[in-house]
């Protein structure tokens, strides 16, 4: 059980510790809440103190981490417990559907260009728009497109199924279910990562109020050329 770690958060820190992990031998089970590990950092444009292009720094990393032989990638995977004490840990994690097998989706995006439902694009800060079925960005790993049941037309409604009539790998799934998986480790490392502050709770901020007025990521997304301005402000 030593040699197995369980990495809760898919950001930098937990890809990076991933792979030290994973350097060393030891069999690694990286755990992400959200479509595609990367994290906050595959939103940011550049990155201090250098003003490297932040993708630049960590898309090879993603790729590593998706490629190697000792780490495992459960996305939409949320932590329910933890039981046990260090070298032997169970943890509870549900991974909730997906709605497109993983092993199938060749990642091409036919699905999300014949998708008939536009949805707000978490990645792009809500400045854009989006198909409610698709691959996170463009360099996500896993590059699995997804399906966000709550917009789905065929989930809610029991219409449409265009997405898996055009999926020439047969990969949407809309049987899917919530899984329950249960995993040993030796040891367990928290990557939670952070969350963004919520400007509306300061009413004197004005963010929403007036269109000049954005928040931080919001303004890295339009710095960014692959944002939905372009890189233009």
């Amino acid at each position: 059980m030593h040699k197995k770690v369980a990495v809760i958060g898919g950001g930098i820190a937990g890809v990076q510790a991933s792979l030290d992990l994973a350097e060393m031998g030891v069999e690694v089970f990286l755990i992400e809440k959200g479509p595609s590990i990367g994290g906050r950092m595959a939103q940011l444009d550049k990155t201090f103190p250098t003003n490297d292009c932040a993708m630049c720094i960590l898309s090879p990393k993603l790729v590593e981490a998706g490629g190697h032989p000792n780490i495992h990638i459960i996305t939409f995977g949320e932590l329910q417990s933890i039981s046990g004490e260090a070298p032997h840990f169970k943890l509870s994690v549900l991974k909730r559907a997906r709605y497109v097998i993983e092993d199938k989706c060749t990642g091409c995006g036919t699905c999300a260009q014949k998708c008939p439902v536009p949805v707000l694009d978490e990645y792009n800060a809500g400045l854009g728009k989006t198909k409610n079925v698709r691959v996170p960005f463009p360099q996500a790993v896993p590059a699995v497109a997804f399906i966000s049941p709550e917009t789905c037309l065929y989930l809610t409604r029991g219409v449409c199924q265009i997405c898996k009539k055009v999926c020439t790998a047969e990969a949407v799934d809309f049987e899917q279910k919530d899984e329950l998986m249960e995993l040993e480790v030796g040891s367990v490392i928290l990557a939670s990562g952070s969350g963004e502050f919520e400007p509306q709770r300061k009413g004197e901020y004005g963010f929403k109020a007036y269109p000049n007025i954005i928040s931080s990521l919001e303004y890295e997304r339009m710095l960014s050329s692959s944002g939905p301005t372009m890189g233009h402000i």
